[in-house]
């Protein structure tokens, strides 16, 4: 091989080495300019503050009722951050137990039945807050409060979020 050939090969190979780093180094950039997604927890959940601005102002809420209706959300909020805590563990414990080499099908059996008894307990807590909500409600507000429930849903529907990059 003469000496040209042999320059070709190593700039060749220079070049796809830079263009490799280029590449390494968007993607690494990109991966950090990426908005972080962080888990909803009280009081930094804006989702919860902005909820709670939107049944003030749309249902004409007093301060009183404003502090009932946030105490009995901070409560409940509280009750299910619990909840889903025990649920992720024993849902890892789950996991883990399913993929051991030798499975305990009956300790994986009692585990979903627990997951899914702490998720009744969740939905039961939601029946809960809904009442005490109500209870703190006047008549023309419960009618006010029935329509906006449904636009709440679809506005946090998952759906109905901005893409994000």
């Amino acid at each position: 091989m003469d000496i040209f050939a042999k320059q070709k090969i190593f700039v060749r190979t220079i070049i796809l080495l830079v263009v490799l780093n280029i590449i390494l180094l968007g993607f690494f950039i990109f991966k950090e300019m990426k908005p972080r997604h962080e888990p909803l927890l009280f009081p930094k959940n804006e989702e919860y503050k902005a909820v709670s601005l939107i049944l003030k102002k749309e249902l004409n809420l007093t301060n009183n009722q404003v502090l009932q209706f946030d105490e009995i959300r901070k409560q409940n909020f509280e009750k299910q951050a619990a909840l889903k805590e025990i649920i992720r563990e024993d849902k890892d414990a789950m996991n883990q137990e399913m993929f051991n080499k030798n499975s305990n099908e009956t300790k994986i059996i009692q585990l979903a039945k627990k997951v899914s008894q702490n998720e009744y307990q969740i939905e039961l807590l939601h029946f809960e807050q809904a009442k005490k909500l109500k209870a703190v409600c006047n008549e023309e507000q419960l009618n006010k409060f029935q329509d906006l429930v449904k636009e709440i849903r679809d506005y946090f529907r998952p759906d109905n979020q901005p893409t994000r990059r």
